[in-house]
């Protein structure tokens, strides 16, 4: 389950973590995709639990939206 009080961007969690390749592996998508969800492109309900379980909880929805609400 993701905590509420952990925040970090995906981006960063692969940065620091592993890379784009392994965790395009770890969450069965391709690597394009994977810089997609960076991007916060083509990003699904399902898809942002993927990630969310994906990083143990250290990549959470909120991540995902926060960065829009600030430009908006």
């Amino acid at each position: 389950m993701c905590s509420k009080y952990c925040y970090m961007k995906l981006e960063t969690y692969i940065r620091d973590n592993t890379t784009v390749t392994a965790f395009a592996k770890r969450i069965k998508r391709s690597r394009a995709q994977v810089h997609r969800y960076i991007r916060g492109e083509n990003l699904t309900k399902g898809i942002i639990e993927e990630i969310c379980e994906a990083t143990g909880g250290q990549v959470q929805p909120a991540d995902f939206f926060a960065e829009r609400e600030v430009a908006a």
